[in-house]
Parts: C-alpha cells; structure tokens; sequence
C-alpha cells in the first residue's frame, strides 16, 4: 500500500496551491480524490487529470472503494495525496478503515449558514461537528494553506469549551 503523505479538505480540489505548493513539497506522485458524487462525472474526472502536472496521476474514487483503490495502487514506493471536499467525507473514510493520523483543512468556500473559521476556511455546523469527531478519534486536524504557513490545529480556532458553550458539538446550533 503506498504511503498517504496528506489528507486535505479543499472543496476546489485540485487547483494552484495543491499543484506548486503541496504536490511538489510532499513529492506526490498520485493524488486520490474521494468524492461518490464525482465519480460519477467522466468530464470532470478528466478536467482535473488535465489540472495536476503531467507526472501526477490522478485517480477518482467512492469512499467504500478507497481502500481498495489503495491497495490496488501500482507502485507503493511514492507518496500519495488523499483529496476531499468535505469533513463528512473524511470522517467517513475514517469509518470505512482508510487510516491517517492528521488532516489539513485547506479549503472550504463560505455559503449560507457558514461561519468563518480560518482565512478562507468557512463551515456549517454540520461540517464542525464532523471535525471535531475527527478530532476526538485521535487525528490531528489542523488548518494550512500552503506548507510553508505554520500549522494552526483546530484547537486553536475553535476551543471545546466555547463550542459546548454555543451547542455546536451537540448540534443545537445552527449557523
């Protein structure tokens, strides 16, 4: 099974950071997008192959099949970056077996009953709960851009006891 070098939430998926910073920074040969919904879309599957360098393979898979896709991996010896869109997402790799022991949050675009957590991070409630049960299942979650920006951990941001304070962490609230 190759090495996992990043787990990322970015909901823009492959695109300039991932590309120049991070790609090139952890060495990534493969980058495995999990999405069930784009697995489903050839056209854009093959938008964002055209997007990553021409030295990157780029495959798309649903959650249930990530570890086999994993395992199934042609060459074990590279690194390989696990992209999602969504904390939901991660947390269900989590439940489905896919191990990792840190997320970077990179990216999550504001919308309605979003709250800005960190620069250009913006979650649901729903979306905070499902980082904080990532959390609370031993993984780091932190927030970084680009890799040369300093780890910020989801403690720092949003303190447990202000969250229980506000309802977000048993779902009361809603932003």
């Amino acid at each position: 099974m190759p090495h996992i070098t990043l787990v990322r939430i970015d909901d823009r998926l492959i695109h300039g950071q991932v590309v120049v910073k991070w790609v090139r920074h952890l060495d990534c040969k493969e980058i495995l997008i999990v999405d069930d919904e784009l697995w489903h879309d050839a056209f854009l599957q093959n938008v964002l192959r055209l997007a990553a360098p021409p030295d990157v393979r780029v495959h798309v898979t649903t959650v249930q099949k990530t570890g086999q896709q994993l395992s199934s991996s042609s060459n074990d010896s590279h690194g390989v970056m696990l992209l999602v869109k969504s904390p939901q997402t991660a947390l269900a790799l989590l439940n489905n077996g896919v191990p990792f022991s840190e997320l970077n949050v990179g990216g999550l675009a504001a919308g309605p009953r979003t709250m800005r957590l960190y620069k250009s991070v913006s979650a649901t409630s729903e979306q905070i709960v499902a980082l904080f049960a990532i959390r609370d299942r031993g993984v780091r979650v932190y927030f970084q851009m680009v890799p040369e920006e300093r780890r910020v951990d989801l403690s720092e941001i949003l303190p447990a006891r202000q969250q229980q304070r506000e309802g977000l962490l048993d779902g009361r609230r809603r932003i």
